[in-house]
């Protein structure tokens, strides 16, 4: 059943809501792959948001509907390459809040567990997203792997993502957005780092094999 979903930062400088959250329209899964390593040991917060394998929690929904209510000043954005995913996080405690693509009219938004205030809300994380669908890009990730751990991501993960991008396309769930304004521009121009320091950042990964 869909529900509302408090969103807070480490700190409590921003917070939000996540509305009509729903396991059947959304896809929780575990990333493990080097970008969202690096991206983690960038902010210095790797023993906060990744697991014991490596992998980044993330639950796939709409950008209408993710609204930050508070601490929007505080919001960053970094890319690991010019044209890499946009890494939304708060700058006032380095805690990951959203991942976009660069189409502001895709609806899209990965939402890492870390911005989701499950302790406000009373449920845990199976009870409001229901149960991790699957574990992917395991090549990056550190053994012993879960049994559910692909190399990439599976055909049927992407083409049920397919599906819930359609969805979202007619429906017009690409706004509003909680990180576009209503032209369709980034609310704060995106950090981009250097390809010297996207390459130390991926050797801090441990890859599998």
């Amino acid at each position: 059943m869909a529900r509302e979903l408090p969103l807070r930062c480490a700190c409590g400088s921003v917070t939000g809501v996540a509305t009509d959250v729903d396991p059947d329209r959304g896809n929780r899964l575990v990333c493990m792959c080097d970008d969202c390593q690096a991206y983690a040991h960038w902010l210095d917060r790797a023993d906060a948001i990744l697991d014991q394998n490596g992998g980044t929690e993330v639950f796939q929904l709409t950008p209408a509907q993710v609204r930050i209510t508070a601490g929007r000043e505080h919001v960053r954005c970094l890319r690991l390459s010019p044209k890499g995913l946009m890494r939304w996080y708060a700058g006032c405690c380095n805690t990951p809040i959203a991942n976009t693509l660069d189409r502001p009219r895709l609806p899209f938004l990965g939402m890492p567990h870390t911005f989701m205030d499950h302790a406000s809300d009373g449920r845990s994380r199976d009870e409001a997203l229901g149960p991790v669908l699957t574990r992917i890009n395991a090549r990056y990730g550190k053994p012993p792997l879960a049994a559910d751990s692909h190399a990439r991501a599976p055909m049927w993960l992407i083409l049920r993502a397919i599906r819930q991008l359609l969805r979202g396309w007619f429906a017009g769930a690409h706004s509003p957005s909680p990180v576009f304004d209503d032209a369709g521009e980034p609310i704060v121009e995106p950090t981009v780092i250097s390809l010297d320091e996207r390459q130390r950042l991926r050797g801090l990964v441990a890859r599998s094999d």
